[in-house]
């Protein structure tokens, strides 16, 4: 019977410090949290200036002429998701003008100038295509808009030349960054 008693009292006392052990770690590392959250002065740290989006390599004549007749600028197109595809950016300056290019009927593709291969735009199943239609009418003036094209074998790395055709839109000598 008192070995009984002895192992109750040595349970409840066990209870009792474990129970100040973790008011003790609560205390403290509630202060240490309490006190992150009330730092003066923080701040976030600065954002990183905006850069371009890859490096453009047509002359002013090729860009001035897609501006004017397309109503686009070439942003760049470079090698993505490791090598297995390219990613072509452009922005809309005119939407009525580079409506053309949006039309699902039309399919985009590249032509990589060392290799000859044809890349087109890769349709998912659930997805679809890797770039934007117009089916919503929802192309506006001002946005940057991209075209995802398969890229297997790696064919192109950066470096080298490609033609990008979407129907009647044809820009030559783009380089991949």
């Amino acid at each position: 019977m008192t070995q009984a008693i002895h192992t109750c009292i040595d349970s409840a006392t066990m209870r009792r410090a474990q129970f100040v052990i973790l008011i003790l770690f609560v205390a403290v590392f509630g202060f240490r949290w309490a006190a992150a959250d009330t730092l003066d002065g923080w701040a976030p740290p600065p954002m990183p200036e905006p850069q371009a989006f890859a490096e453009v390599s047509l002359d002013k004549e090729t860009i001035t002429k897609l501006e004017e007749e397309w109503g686009v600028q070439v942003l760049g197109i470079k090698v993505t998701a490791a090598g297995m595809m390219l990613d072509f950016r452009f922005r809309v300056v005119d939407a009525d003008k580079a409506m053309s290019l949006f039309d699902h009927r039309i399919k985009p593709y590249i032509v990589a100038e060392r290799s000859k291969a044809k890349l087109p735009v890769p349709m998912a199943a659930k997805v679809g295509a890797f770039r934007p239609t117009n089916r919503g009418r929802n192309i506006r003036a001002g946005r940057n808009y991209y075209m995802i094209f398969g890229n297997p074998d790696r064919h192109v790395s950066a470096g080298e030349k490609v033609s990008i055709y979407i129907g009647d839109f044809v820009v030559e000598n783009l380089t991949v960054s």
